[in-house]
């Protein structure tokens, strides 16, 4: 089984205008709510696919019945720790005249003691030996750094895969715990490295640093429309950019994470999943707002990826 974890979840606005005006008043042509934070993307994508996962993590009460209610319409399992506050709503403003894509991300709300335990407990319950366990996305404002590295430490006492999605500190210490996959794109791989994007031999041995001295087993670098790098213990690879009509970047990573995951349950080759990963992403972008692609577009997608061999 494949679980997802989103500590900080969220309501997806995303607003179409055709260009915003700073300090006046913008009227969109449109706009789309979703169910969103980086875990649930991940079971939104994985189901579009055709698997089954379990999403978990924090839920405000104050509004929860939204998201409760768009994860049943979808058949998505879930088993939240439901916490005091609202779930934060995020903003999405795409301009379509210049393709433009602006992010207005909250804080979202605080958790207790209490509330960790909760989950602490609950992820005690739920995952076996070889389950597939996606922890990715911010955390709530108050919540320590620390969590990710105890949670990814808890998890890989019971033998489960863990892809680990996340930035800034809270990627630095979950890497101390040695999670088993890794999706930095490239500017939280050069928060843990000062390396330049377009030497790709430079990614390639600052992955592997990872993989020898930290323990992970495998490193995929998305990095926009330049590609992607993916990297294990004897493989590396590069993922030719592919042009295509941009409508939303966002949950293009998370697209790519659910790929992994769904690549590791039905055990596909290394290339496979890389190319399988590289697909979703790029059928992601040309949906709207944060809806998943579906199998027909990602497997469009898939003929076009084109990899090649690094040292």
């Amino acid at each position: 089984m494949i679980y997802t974890l989103t500590l900080n979840p969220a309501i997806d606005m995303t607003v179409y205008i055709n260009k915003l005006e700073k300090g006046q008043v913008n009227r969109s042509s449109f706009y789309m709510l979703d169910a969103g934070g980086k875990g649930i993307n991940v079971s939104k994508v994985v189901k579009a696919l055709g698997g089954e996962t379990v999403a978990l993590g924090f839920l405000g009460k104050e509004n929860s019945d939204y998201i409760l209610k768009y994860l049943k319409r979808f058949g998505i399992k879930n088993d939240f720790v439901f916490v005091d506050g609202f779930t934060r709503i995020n903003v999405k403003i795409v301009e379509t005249e210049a393709s433009a894509y602006t992010d207005i991300n909250q804080a979202g709300f605080e958790i207790t003691e209490k509330d960790i335990q909760n989950l602490f407990d609950k992820l005690e319950e739920v995952p076996g030996k070889d389950d597939i366990f996606v922890i990715s996305g911010s955390l709530p404002g108050n919540c320590d750094e620390e969590i990710y590295f105890e949670i990814i430490k808890k998890l890989k006492q019971k033998d489960v895969v863990v892809i680990f999605d996340a930035d800034g500190n809270a990627l630095k210490k979950g890497l101390e715990a040695a999670p088993d996959v890794i999706k930095p794109n490239i500017y939280e791989f050069k928060s843990l490295f000062d390396v330049d994007e377009r030497d790709l031999n430079s990614l390639v041995l600052c992955a592997r640093q990872l993989i020898f001295e930290k323990g992970v087993k495998m490193v995929l670098v998305s990095m926009g429309e330049n590609g992607a790098v993916y990297v294990s213990k004897n493989t590396a690879l590069f993922a030719k950019p592919v042009k295509t009509e941009v409508k939303s970047t966002t949950g293009a990573g998370d697209s790519m994470v659910a790929a992994i995951a769904f690549g590791i349950e039905k055990k596909m080759s290394e290339e496979e999943m890389f190319k399988f990963a590289c697909a979703c992403a790029l059928a992601k972008v040309a949906q709207e707002g944060v809806r998943a692609p579906d199998k027909n577009s990602v497997q469009q997608c898939f003929e076009k990826i084109e990899l090649e061999r690094l040292g």
